[in-house]
Formats: C-alpha cells, sequence, structure tokens
C-alpha cells in the first residue's frame, strides 16, 4: 500500500505490505469512537483498539459511539445482512465515508442503521476498505459468523474491470 500524506504543505509518502486474510476475527472495542468529517492522522482510539485486539488474538475491532451504536472497524467500514437487506452503520454517527463503502453503496442498495453490538449477533457481516476491498468476518464477539453468498458475489464485483 503506498500513503501519501499532507503535512504542513509538504507530502509524505509512505508504503506497507497489506495483510493477506481472508477473513477476520472481530471484537468490540473499549474506545468510544469520536465523528470525524473526513480522514485524519488522529487516530489514537483507533491505534488503541486495534492494539487491544491483537492482544486478545482478534485481528481487529469495532469501535462505539458514545450512544451504544455500532460505529467503524480500525481501518474499515463494517456491512451485514438483515432479513436479505445490506446494512451499514449510518453515516450521521460520523463515521468515515470511505471510499470502499461507497463503493459497495454503488453496487448494491444499503440501509443505513443505528444499532448497538448485540444486534449484529448472528448475522453475516463483512469490512471494506478501499485497499483490501471486502472481506468477511469469520467471528465477532468470539462466536461465528455465518457466511452469506452474497458477500461473496459483491466481492467479485468491487473492483472495476
Amino acid at each position: 500500500m503506498v500513503r501519501v500524506e499532507l503535512r504542513d504543505g509538504s507530502a509524505e509518502i509512505a508504503t506497507r505490505d497489506i495483510s493477506d486474510e481472508r477473513s477476520l476475527s472481530v471484537i468490540v472495542s473499549h474506545e468510544i469512537h469520536q465523528p470525524y468529517p473526513h480522514k485524519t492522522t488522529r487516530r489514537e482510539p483507533f491505534g488503541r483498539a486495534l492494539s487491544r485486539a491483537r492482544r486478545e488474538g482478534a485481528s481487529d475491532a469495532i469501535l462505539v459511539t458514545a450512544a451504544g451504536f455500532v460505529a467503524e472497524g480500525t481501518a474499515w467500514n463494517l456491512f451485514w445482512w438483515d432479513n436479505g437487506a445490506l446494512c451499514t452503520p449510518a453515516a450521521d454517527l460520523g463515521i468515515l465515508p470511505g471510499v470502499g463503502r461507497h463503493r459497495v453503496m454503488e453496487l448494491t442498495p444499503v440501509r443505513e442503521e443505528q444499532v448497538p453490538p448485540a444486534a449484529l449477533n448472528g448475522h453475516s457481516l463483512f469490512v471494506v476498505n478501499s485497499v483490501r476491498g471486502i472481506v468477511e468476518i469469520a467471528t465477532f464477539e468470539g462466536s461465528r459468523c455465518r457466511a452469506d453468498p452474497r458477500t461473496a458475489e459483491l466481492s467479485a464485483s468491487f473492483w472495476p474491470d
């Protein structure tokens, strides 16, 4: 991955390898999600959430708002299938309007919701970002997530030809 960061009028370029995990183990973070309007370098809560997840043997974490609603992952937007509909946390929670999130919303209708973490139990979940595309969540809070073939279909059409 190549990242260009602008600071004080000058550009910094950094690279890093991309994980090739095909599915993730995700926990709910104790870090409270703070709304923000655009991508930022002030990522300390996300870093702490990811560090805790890794210490506990998980791949990643989902941050929750002060009101108790799921917001987003440490570097991902979250989606889940619910009774035939694809859902994602509502933009008005102050989540990043990510490029990957936008791409999924181009491909299929999506319902924006405000739900507590417990509402995700038993659902098929995935996360998305513009670098990795769509990645399924295998376990959420230690419980196995069921796979949904529609996730694979979306993943196959995520990258334009």
